[in-house]
C-alpha cells in the first residue's frame, strides 16, 4: 500500500460565468494542461465526472503530498481562472495501481510514426 494525492474539482458556484468562447478557450487550456501533467508522470490519471453537478473531475497524484498537487494544479486555466475550485486529499490505495495505469497509458498511445526515421 502506498499514498497518492487525490483532487476532486469542483465548479466555483460563486464564480462569474465566462462567456461561450472563453469558456470553450479555458476548457481546451484546461485539458491540455492535465493531458501534459499525465505525460510528465506527475498525475496518473484525471476524467470528468458524468453526472451534471457542482462535482465536475478527478485527478490522481503520483505524490504523497498535497502541497506538491496544488503546487501542480496551480497553472491550471480553470483553476487559475476561479472557475473551478480543486479539493484534496490524501488516498492510502495499493501501490500496483500506478505501475497498472501506466501500462494502460502506454498500450493507449497512438503508434510512433516510423516511415522518416
Amino acid at each position: 500500500m502506498t499514498h497518492y494525492v487525490v483532487g476532486l474539482l469542483r465548479r466555483d458556484a460563486s464564480a462569474p460565468r465566462s462567456n461561450p468562447e472563453e469558456a470553450g478557450t479555458l476548457q481546451e487550456s484546461h485539458l491540455a494542461y492535465l493531458r501534459r501533467l499525465r505525460e510528465s508522470g506527475e498525475v496518473l490519471t484525471t476524467g470528468p465526472m458524468e453526472e451534471e453537478t457542482e462535482l465536475r473531475g478527478l485527478i490522481i497524484f503520483r505524490t504523497d503530498k498535497v502541497s506538491r498537487a496544488r503546487d501542480l494544479m496551480r497553472d491550471d486555466p480553470l483553476v487559475a481562472a476561479g472557475q473551478l475550485v480543486l479539493d484534496l486529499y490524501t488516498w492510502f490505495a495499493p501501490a500496483g495501481l500506478a505501475l497498472s495505469t501506466a501500462r494502460r497509458a502506454r498500450r493507449d498511445r497512438p503508434p510512433k510514426d516510423t516511415r522518416d526515421s
